[in-house]
């Protein structure tokens, strides 16, 4: 991969970055909202409810929908040119309208069924009114498939942050929604603006579909071979991410069996440790996968693997310190984030227990996930799907080993060793089958040296605290203040090293901050 690719990916991903963490924040705006005027109620429930039942049916779908569809249409665009890709694409669009819309009868008419077996507890007034909010959030599956098919369009040509502005649409609507209507007309009106949200957020992709040079055609073939290409590929890739949950559910059932809190105390612990990947793991793997997609279809094989190893590196560079930095100051973070009303100091030991285990597996998960895409792009989406599987047996076995004397620590650990065999058999399975090896010497240097980095920025971290946990520290606003600071001074610490040791990664993320800070520049002096 060129310096000056590295250099636009690492630019592009800090974008993306930044708009997540504004999302997220939004989303959790969204929350603290719904919660302020609503409350802990039965309206609340029969809401969450009926937006989980389409969610359970569609994120599955339309993760493999878009997974697939950027190699599928990279391959076509390479092949026959840009107007048989648009092409191709009107034809998924097509589909997946059609596939939406008979989901969206069955849903309606089945709305009563489904709502008792997902809330089995529901009855009376509240199951009544969990089945006419699904009813009127059900349309937003359309929009989830139509806006998945935009988002790969987009991808595939560069334009990576409108998938997350268009987030950050749909969380203001429902936001509005809450705020504004939510008291005079209640939780309906909620509904209605996620569906609204979901439209809007649609139709912020049409808008910029245009830049690509994409135009709609009127034409529909269902029998276009890149759609049966997609649906070969899709079955694997939905197997695949059923192996995920496959993981979840075994944890849950083994956490079912220890004494009360612990299934509560690793779910709190699993929402802490997703917060980094979300957002710098996220941002890069978004960059990235129609970027390999890209050269696998040109056949750029040496171009694919560097440009792999290059993005396996950085996300390493970002996630290493984070993971350390979450295991050294889990007790803090919890205190902060979760430890106020009944969730107490035991509740914050319980969660610090599993999150010592998990914090560990930080930059796996995501380095993992990358690697799966990159099969992806090769079109092979059945050895992922049995990775997958293979680390849900490795998973079992573990958890039944070390759930005994670790309790949810036990399930923890065993969900981070399961995943760092996975990730490394994928590796060693995706150089052989690579026409172009993968650089596994100079990914090898870069983790030892950001490792190092990483563990010396944890020990000062450690001293620091330590320090600090000495002192009379009352109340959540000051110690928030002093892990602000112990934070500060590990980034410190942490960059330090980095340059002393020349992690490469290093100059790649400063050159596309110093980027992004003379455009911003520029923009603001009022330049076109």
């Amino acid at each position: 991969m060129s310096k000056s690719t590295k250099s636009t990916l690492a630019k592009a991903a800090g974008t993306v970055a930044c708009l997540t963490v504004v999302n997220k924040t939004l989303g959790f705006f969204r929350e603290a909202s719904l919660a302020a005027v609503f409350g802990a109620t039965s309206a609340t429930d029969a809401y969450l409810v009926a937006q989980t039942i389409p969610n359970l049916l569609f994120a599955t779908i339309s993760y493999a929908l878009t997974t697939t569809f950027i190699p599928v249409y990279s391959h076509v665009r390479e092949e026959r040119g840009s107007g048989a890709a648009f092409g191709f694409a009107c034809n998924v669009l097509g589909a997946v309208l059609v596939l939406g819309l008979a989901f969206l009868v069955i849903g309606e008419v089945l709305a009563d069924f489904l709502v008792g077996l997902v809330a089995p507890g529901f009855e009376g007034t509240v199951a009544a009114l969990t089945a006419y909010l699904c009813r009127i959030i059900f349309p937003m599956m359309i929009f989830q498939l139509l806006s998945g098919v935009m988002t790969g369009i987009l991808q595939a040509h560069g334009e990576f942050a409108v998938s997350t502005a268009a987030g950050l649409v749909q969380n203001v609507t429902i936001i509005a929604s809450i705020l504004v209507f939510g008291p005079h007309y209640g939780i309906a009106s909620v509904a209605v603006g996620a569906l609204v949200g979901a439209g809007l957020a649609t139709v912020v992709k049409i808008t910029v579909l245009p830049r690509t040079g994409f135009r709609l055609t009127g034409a529909f073939s269902p029998r276009d071979p890149g759609i049966r290409r997609m649906a070969v590929l899709m079955l694997p890739a939905i197997v695949g991410a059923g192996a995920g949950q496959l993981n979840t559910l075994a944890d849950r059932i083994l956490a079912s069996g220890l004494p009360e809190g612990r299934v509560s105390a690793l779910n709190y612990a699993n929402k802490l440790m997703q917060l980094a990947p979300g957002i710098f793991g996220t941002s890069i793997l978004t960059v990235t996968y129609p970027t390999l997609a890209r050269m696998t279809a040109q056949e750029k094989w040496e171009s694919f693997s560097s440009g792999l190893v290059d993005a396996l590196s950085l996300v390493y560079f970002f996630l290493a310190p984070i993971a350390v930095g979450v295991v050294v100051l889990r007790e803090p973070l919890i205190r902060i984030v979760y430890q106020r009303g009944v969730f107490d100091t035991a509740a914050t030991e319980q969660t610090a227990r599993a999150l010592l285990f998990l914090g560990l597996g930080i930059g796996i998960f995501t380095m993992r996930n990358l690697v799966s895409r990159a099969f992806f792009t090769m079109q092979d989406t059945t050895t992922p799907a049995l990775v997958g599987f293979m680390t849900v047996g490795i998973n079992v076995v573990l958890n039944l080993l070390l759930v005994g004397p670790l309790e949810q620590g036990g399930l923890a650990l065993a969900t981070t060793v399961a995943s760092l065999v996975g990730l490394v058999t994928s590796l060693l399975v995706l150089n052989r089958r690579s026409p172009a090896p993968l650089p596994l010497r100079r990914l090898a240097s870069s983790v030892v040296r950001t490792g190092f980095a990483a563990l010396v920025m944890g020990f000062v971290v450690w001293a620091v605290q330590g320090y600090i946990s000495t002192l009379y520290v009352h109340g959540t606003a000051m110690e928030l203040v002093f892990l602000i600071l112990v934070v500060g001074i590990g980034a410190g610490v942490y960059s330090g090293l980095a340059w002393f040791l020349r992690v490469p990664c290093l100059k790649m993320v400063v050159e596309a901050a110093l980027q992004m800070s003379r455009r911003m520049r520029f923009v603001s002096r009022g330049s076109p």
